[in-house]
């Protein structure tokens, strides 16, 4: 899965639309986690993030900051050792990676035709649509909520959500693909409904960065 598929799989957690569930015996914690998600317009928070690479057989660590702001606008800073910067202003989405000079410019819609996690970013589609719930699964700190996509042809296999038990605030998730890989996240420093500028939300590159530019219709 590449860095642009990971992230749109990885982080649809924080903008999800109303979902309605099939009444089971775990209804009253998705019911609080969905109030939990209503709630929130804009997240900030640091992150820890922990892939397993199946085919190189290799555990990559890195840790960044996040900011995301409901609909669709999103900043995601990747730290050493590849620092890489994802932002979304809601119509265009850039790939920026300063050790090469070069940053990517594709528009939104492109990538929400191919990858149907990618919807829920923009605030838009349902996730009981696409997903089933498999299991809830309750301790003394933390629910996991485990989720398998209706559709086979989708990138991730099972999505795991984490979480807080008290306030019902998702601390993380855990995603698995078709290949074999698996990436975990863990929010820190979690900070909701703060204002956040709009011009976070716009690619400044400094002079001498190239800018591969696939918006224009040839």
């Amino acid at each position: 899965m590449n860095l642009l598929h990971k992230l749109l799989a990885l982080f649809i957690i924080l903008t999800l639309p109303g979902i309605t569930f099939a009444e089971t015996s775990e209804q009253k914690a998705l019911d609080a986690i969905q109030r939990q998600y209503e709630k929130i317009i804009t997240f900030e928070a640091d992150f820890s993030q922990r892939s397993y690479v199946k085919m190189m057989n290799q555990t990559q660590n890195v840790k960044g900051t996040v900011k995301i702001k409901k609909p669709g606008k999103m900043r995601w800073v990747y730290g050493a050792p590849d620092t890489q910067i994802l932002i979304s202003d809601g119509k265009f989405l850039w790939l920026y990676v300063p050790d090469e000079e070069q940053a990517t410019k594709v528009p939104v819609e492109s990538i929400y035709s191919s990858n149907t996690p990618a919807l829920f970013l923009a605030g838009t589609g349902k996730l009981s649509k696409s997903f089933n719930v498999e299991s809830v699964i309750e301790d003394n700190e933390n629910i996991l909520v485990s989720l398998v996509p209706k559709d086979e042809d989708q990138g991730p296999t099972r999505l795991i959500l984490h979480a807080n038990q008290k306030n019902y605030q998702i601390t993380g998730s855990t995603v698995y693909d078709r290949l074999g890989n698996k990436t975990e996240i863990q929010f820190n420093r979690i900070r909701i409904n703060r204002d956040i500028p709009e011009e976070q939300f716009q690619l400044k590159a400094p002079p001498g960065v190239e800018i591969l530019d696939y918006t224009q219709t040839p």
